[in-house]
């Protein structure tokens, strides 16, 4: 953000789930802060927001926004007035209540939205410089190395979570931790973004919905049954939840050249931690549920890949494909006309009929199609055909390196666990 966006556009709106890390970034990048669940500065933001941003210098940080809507006209007079077009002057974060507030909200052609999600895998890491998604169209060739998780070690991480303050907590603190959140975030935070009172209960129950559900088609009339509501009520309320930014609809890729694809889209919680917790499993009990634990690697994978969407160096868009046959693509990467396929296996093992959807739409695409992979849950890269790999799934954020890797394209179906010796090595 620091690099790309501040010194482009004068005043960016964060966005994102509550505790993903919104104010904690921004600070670092501000000269001064303007904390409007304070007392005295918001009620100074209410009565005279000009007045409080008149003597601010420099990048001025507004946070938690809501709490005064009146400074955010302040901000836009400020811009309009700002005849050099500052860059870096403003950076804004609170609630996505504009979304239901249209006509009054003065932000468009001013405030640049840009979405935060919890934390990557390889931010953890501390490797926040790399970007997958830039790797997969820039082209892995057989630079991919092998990996040091096994699914274990992958189930970890998903139960875990990606909110700052749930990933460093043991499994009891965590179950608690996301029980206040979920809590606050039914109670609280949906009567402020809806602007009238909303149920709770029901909230809770939508949501509750969608974490089952989580990696899967969205279902309107199985979720308003979950939640013993009709549909329309259900999809309001899960338009409060993405609102919220804790509910991800991730929408059916379509292609000319592509027959009798679905429209429909799936559903995905923004943090599979919480979805754990709503579904009670930990990680032994996850390990243990085959179609349960096939869904939350999905989501584990989609929300890898949201922050590093926002943050690749050209714009890229993720969908999911699927038609009336029954083949199915998990991830469909579209980056300028190009597609990068992705399906996502639970599994320590792999087989060349793992591909099979991925084969089908690199065969549909011809030269559009620009590289696709079986992300699956063992140790090694192995090519199973033409732009067309199973890899572990840690390649998310682990950066490539150069290695020799086993080649299946000639050989018919491949299923290991563990190389030969004419398989990966340095």
């Amino acid at each position: 953000m620091r690099e790309r966006l501040l010194p482009a556009f004068s005043a960016l709106h964060l966005v994102g789930p509550r505790g993903c890390g919104k104010t904690t970034s921004a600070t670092t990048l501000a000269d001064e802060v303007l904390d409007l669940s304070e007392p005295g500065t918001r009620r100074a933001a209410r009565e005279s927001p000009d007045t409080l941003l008149a003597p601010t210098r420099g990048t001025v940080l507004v946070d938690e926004w809501q709490e005064a809507p009146e400074i955010l006209g302040a901000i836009k007079r400020s811009v309009d007035r700002d005849l050099d077009a500052t860059p870096g002057r403003f950076i804004v974060a609170g609630s996505v209540r504009a979304a239901r507030q249209a006509a009054t909200w003065p932000g468009t052609g001013r405030l640049v939205r840009v979405r935060m999600y919890g934390l990557t895998c390889a931010e953890m890491a501390g490797l926040s410089d790399y970007n997958p998604v830039d790797t997969l169209f820039d082209g892995i060739g057989d630079a991919i190395g092998t990996s040091d998780l096994d699914r274990a070690g992958y189930i970890d991480r998903i139960v875990s979570g990606r909110l700052p303050a749930a990933v460093r907590l043991d499994p009891e603190a965590r179950r608690r931790w996301y029980a206040s959140y979920v809590e606050q975030l039914a109670e609280r935070d949906a009567q402020q973004v809806s602007g009238r009172a909303a149920r709770s209960t029901l909230l809770r129950a939508v949501l509750e919905s969608c974490g089952a559900r989580t990696g899967q088609l969205l279902n309107k009339q199985q979720t308003a049954r979950d939640a013993g509501v009709d549909a329309r009520t259900a999809d309001l309320h899960m338009a409060l939840l993405e609102d919220l930014s804790v509910v991800l609809r991730v929408p059916a890729w379509h292609a000319s050249r592509v027959k009798r694809l679905t429209r429909s889209p799936k559903v995905h919680l923004v943090d599979p931690g919480m979805a754990a917790y709503l579904l009670g499993v930990d990680a032994a009990s996850l390990a243990r549920t085959e179609r349960l634990v096939g869904q939350m690697f999905e989501t584990f994978v989609v929300t890898e890949l949201l922050a590093h969407l926002e943050a690749a160096a050209a714009e890229t868009r993720i969908f999911h494909a699927r038609n009336d046959s029954g083949r199915e693509v998990d991830c469909v990467l579209e980056r300028a006309g190009k597609v990068v396929a992705l399906e996502v296996k639970s599994s320590e093992s792999v087989t060349r009929s793992d591909a099979r959807s991925i084969l089908w739409l690199r065969d549909t695409l011809g030269h559009a199609f620009r590289f696709g992979a079986v992300l699956y849950a063992g140790k090694w890269p192995i090519r199973l055909d033409d732009r067309v790999w199973a890899l572990p799934l840690s390649v998310l954020w682990h950066p490539p390196q150069r290695r020799r890797v086993l080649s299946r394209a000639s050989r018919g179906p491949a299923s290991r666990s563990v190389p030969t010796g004419n398989g990966p090595r340095e």
